[in-house]
């Protein structure tokens, strides 16, 4: 079974916010090959620049902050597999109307691209008006409750 990542969820992970608990069980998953983990490519971008403004907020400067930022990035990196993106599916991100957030479009793309049985969000409400049924839209509670917890 491949899960989509969102962005949010590793943010999730990394802040250890609310839904910390069910994001750290489906990394597990993921550890456990019982689950194949997929983000984009954006995901990484997104979490380098994260990272190095929470390490900043802690007072840590280059060249630890570099390093650091580093050795959260590897460690995503090794749970996950940076999915394929290809140039037909940017322009069906950006004309997919049922997305307000072309942003959250081009993850949708990713995860159908790369035949994600599963795209995990912090932010379901994005994904509800999908033009792609075949994909199950769930927050990580919901995921590890009613998939992982099966």
């Amino acid at each position: 079974m491949k899960v989509f990542l969102d962005t949010n969820v590793f943010v999730e992970y990394i802040f250890e916010r609310e839904q910390f608990p069910s994001v750290q069980r489906i990394f597990q998953a993921i550890t456990e090959k019982q689950i194949e983990g997929i983000t984009s490519h954006a995901t990484f971008y997104t979490l380098a620049y994260l990272s190095e403004q929470m390490l900043k907020h802690k007072g840590i400067h280059r060249p630890e902050l570099t390093e650091q930022t580093r050795m959260i990035i590897r460690s995503m990196l090794q749970l996950v597999r940076v999915g394929n993106l290809e140039h037909e599916d940017m322009i069906a991100g950006v004309d997919d109307a049922s997305f307000s957030d072309i942003e959250d479009s081009f993850q949708h793309q990713c995860a159908i691209r790369n035949q994600c049985d599963y795209l995990i969000t912090i932010n379901i409400n994005d994904f509800l008006n999908t033009s792609e049924p075949l994909i199950s839209v769930l927050t990580p509670n919901n995921f590890v409750e009613s998939v992982l917890n099966q």
